[in-house]
């Protein structure tokens, strides 16, 4: 009804007379009193990806007695910037000319333009009027909106995918990691075997259980390592990078098993086992696959056993944000989880990752 009321020729015509009754718009400089309105974002997202440009829906309603304006002698604008869940700010504030006066009395609706963080996380988007000097609106409490911004679906992959259309024969190396050559990959599982003899207490006689072995680059790194007193036990939930390695790695004292997203297809009677490795794989999981996989673990080491984890971590983030491509997690949420599946943690290594985030190795002991 308010709307239709509107458009009639009375409406405008007492509108007008209103309006002639205030101060112009910009006369003169604006007192606290006069600040004094309403802010709110109309119909905001649930989510959106990083980097997107998006058009926000902003409704104000000016509740002092003189109108306001982008023209004048303090002149107004329309003020956004993101915050991280910890109150933190994330780049830089954006702002433009207020696109329309705003009479006092009078609701109105603009839009209002701004891009989305380049990180994934959980982000707080605050828009606010401002003054020339850089000063907020005091009486006009800023608009909130909170919502997890995560990565663009052309960043997901399916793991599953990736196998069934994989030539494993040519490119094993490559399907399983960020690698650069055949020689990054051989260099690098000699790195993680040496730092499993180091923080793992990996030796030749030791029960080893590996979570997301791929093609078996670890499997490949250990044959002429164990002795035939130790074992080896790899999973993964692509059936063709488990027929690889069987056809592959081939001792009495390797087995691999095609496994799932939060299970594992080995039990304590095939080992019980002294170190589990987890390489690349909480880099990828949900948070709830994660807790279940370590619950499993758990179950299956031997007393004094021990587990070696990375994962990518972001502040930016309160628990967990991203997809199967690449999952960022809160470095303190994750160590809660690891407590509450009855591991204590210890930080073996850290190296950068982008600029807003690391990645993190830990060794797991259980409590």
């Amino acid at each position: 009804m308010r709307s239709l009321l509107q458009t009639t020729k009375l409406w405008r015509m007492a509108r007008g007379v209103k309006r002639s009754l205030v101060s112009p718009p910009g006369a003169s400089l604006l007192s606290v009193e006069q600040t004094r309105g309403t802010l709110e974002v109309l119909d905001p997202p649930c989510m959106l990806d990083t980097n997107r440009l998006y058009s926000w829906r902003i409704r104000a309603v000016n509740q002092s007695g003189v109108a306001w304006s982008s023209h004048g002698n303090d002149p107004v604008r329309i003020q956004a910037r993101w915050y991280n869940h910890a109150g933190e700010s994330f780049g830089e504030a954006v702002s433009q000319p207020l696109p329309v006066t705003v009479y006092p009395g009078e609701p109105i609706e603009f839009p209002f333009v701004c891009s989305t963080p380049q990180h994934v996380g959980d982000f707080d988007l605050t828009i606010e009027f401002i003054r020339t000097d850089g000063s907020t609106f005091t009486l006009t409490p800023a608009a909130h909106v909170s919502l997890p911004i995560t990565a663009t679906r052309r960043q997901d992959i399916d793991y599953y995918d990736v196998f069934r259309t994989a030539n494993l024969q040519e490119n094993h190396w490559w399907v399983v990691g960020a690698y650069h050559s055949r020689e990054h990959y051989e260099r690098s599982k000699m790195e993680r075997r040496s730092m499993l003899i180091q923080h793992g207490r990996l030796n030749p006689d030791s029960r080893i259980l590996d979570v997301g072995c791929g093609t078996g680059q670890m499997a490949d790194a250990l044959m002429d390592y164990l002795s035939d007193r130790g074992i080896f036990a790899g999973t993964d939930i692509a059936p063709e990078a488990i027929s690889f390695c069987n056809a592959t790695h081939r001792r009495p004292n390797f087995h691999f098993r095609t496994g799932g997203m939060s299970t594992i297809p080995f039990s304590a009677t095939d080992g019980p086992f002294d170190l589990a490795i987890y390489f690349s794989v909480f880099t990828h999981t949900f948070l709830d696959e994660t807790v279940l996989l370590l619950d499993e673990t758990r179950k299956l080491l031997a007393p004094g056993g021990c587990v070696i984890v990375d994962v990518i971590a972001s502040r930016h983030t309160y628990r967990a944000a991203g997809n199967r491509g690449e999952m960022i997690v809160n470095a303190d949420y994750f160590l809660r989880l690891a407590a509450v599946a009855g591991f204590q943690s210890h930080l073996i290594a850290r190296w950068p990752w982008n600029p807003q985030a690391e990645r993190l190795m830990y060794r797991l002991e259980l409590t």
